[in-house]
């Protein structure tokens, strides 16, 4: 893996939303660690296929410290966590995924070095979107049965804010790394990734930061509160802008910073924890949010997988305990999240850094689907209409950027 600390300009292009920072790259694995889908066993790999499982009788974070303790000296470590993280870490089963091989890293290598090299070329031939390929329409109908009821449970105080969620199968796969390339184009992401490993494959544009640790400052960005970009009441100024004048949009916003300080508080000091750009108007992709940054100093001996799963589960229901979320979430949730709301981490120990994007606006692919998800959140003066058109507005900041593979099975 490589780090490289220069500008970079994706092949191609001269815009400025093209040059990145840093750019992070990492082929093939030297050791993996993965949970199997009851929670009961995790299971290291090393490069050479020597696997050794262990029993787990406690919390996951004990094993994933001493993971990342072992090998962070190889290098940063990288990895991904699933929205059920948060529920087995409360003593709840989560949903199995499906094995990748070989052959899917060594393509995946050979493409990412065909298009390095191909950087400063001036012509290139890049595959591109197809045009009106991805119908968005679908599943209207139980999508906002799903929304009204979780209305009725927030009006009976069961919780205050919900996020369900709704999946948009594709019927071709996905060429992931053009898909990378022209979604960032189009896209100013908090964070952008894409990876293939065991099976899954996800390529995204992350609006929100779940949780960014740096030495011993912490911080998580609240993202709630959502309008399309190009709207007649879009303007970036917050005395006129609609979100700033919508009931249901501010308090929606408002209970997501409670939950983001509530979290946070399990890893840092209190007296630390502040709010920073409080509801400031954030552009990404296609749509505008309510941001603030949420940030503190972490308390001695506290790291990022304190706050972990209550960061993930507060996405979707904020407020409740892990098992009341997941017992919450069936009443608008039929099916696992998988991927979804989880998060892709980026971990080097040498240097206290802990950085986890939530996974939002991202296509995903296993061995036999693909497909893109989005959710909205719901609270006591949501319309289901509504909240349906929003999943519609965020599937549209990936959905027109999803090239089809050049060989379909």
């Amino acid at each position: 893996m490589t780090r490289t600390q220069k500008k970079i300009t994706l092949a191609g292009t001269t815009r400025p939303l093209e040059t990145t920072v840093a750019l992070y790259i990492g082929l093939g694995t030297y050791v993996s660690l993965i949970f199997d889908a009851q929670g009961r066993t995790a299971t290291r790999t090393s490069s050479d296929g020597q696997s050794e499982s262990t029993a787990i009788t406690g919390s996951p974070t004990d094993l994933i410290r001493d993971f990342v303790s072992k090998y962070s000296s190889h290098g940063k470590i990288f990895g991904h966590v699933g929205f059920n993280y948060s529920a087995r870490c409360s003593g709840q089963a989560f949903e199995p995924v499906t094995g990748g091989d070989d052959e899917d890293i060594r393509r995946a290598t050979e493409q990412i070095k065909r298009m390095l090299e191909a950087e400063l070329a001036e012509d290139i031939a890049l595959p591109s979107p197809v045009p009106g390929k991805i119908n968005l329409n679908v599943d209207a109908k139980t999508y906002q049965t799903r929304v009204a009821n979780a209305i009725a449970d927030i009006s009976e105080a069961k919780y205050t804010k919900a996020i369900p969620s709704r999946k948009v199968p594709l019927d071709f796969r996905v060429d992931m790394l053009a898909t990378l390339l022209h979604g960032r184009r189009a896209n100013n992401p908090a964070r952008t990734f894409s990876f293939n490993h065991n099976g899954i494959q996800a390529t995204g544009f992350s609006p929100e930061v779940l949780l960014s640790i740096n030495g011993e400052d912490a911080y998580t960005e609240a993202l709630a509160g959502t309008q399309l970009s190009n709207s007649a009441k879009a303007s970036l100024d917050p005395f006129d802008n609609k979100l700033h004048n919508d009931t249901k949009e501010v308090a929606e916003h408002v209970i997501a910073i409670k939950g983001s300080i509530r979290r946070l508080s399990k890893l840092c000091e209190p007296d630390s924890i502040a709010i920073k750009d409080f509801m400031k108007v954030m552009p990404r992709g296609s749509v505008q949010h309510l941001h603030s940054h949420v940030c503190g100093h972490l308390k001695p001996g506290c790291d990022g997988w304190d706050a972990l799963p209550g960061l993930i589960a507060n996405i979707t229901v904020p407020g409740l305990p892990g098992d009341g979320n997941s017992d919450a979430m069936k009443s608008f949730e039929p099916d696992p999240r998988d991927l979804y709301c989880g998060a892709v981490l980026m971990l080097d120990d040498s240097s206290k850094l802990f950085d986890a994007t939530l996974v939002l606006r991202t296509v995903f692919q296993d061995e036999t689907r693909q497909w893109l998800q989005a959710g909205a959140g719901v609270t006591i003066n949501s319309n289901p209409e509504r909240e349906y058109a929003e999943t519609c507005e965020k599937l549209g900041s990936v959905a027109p950027f999803v090239v089809p593979a050049s060989t379909q099975v």
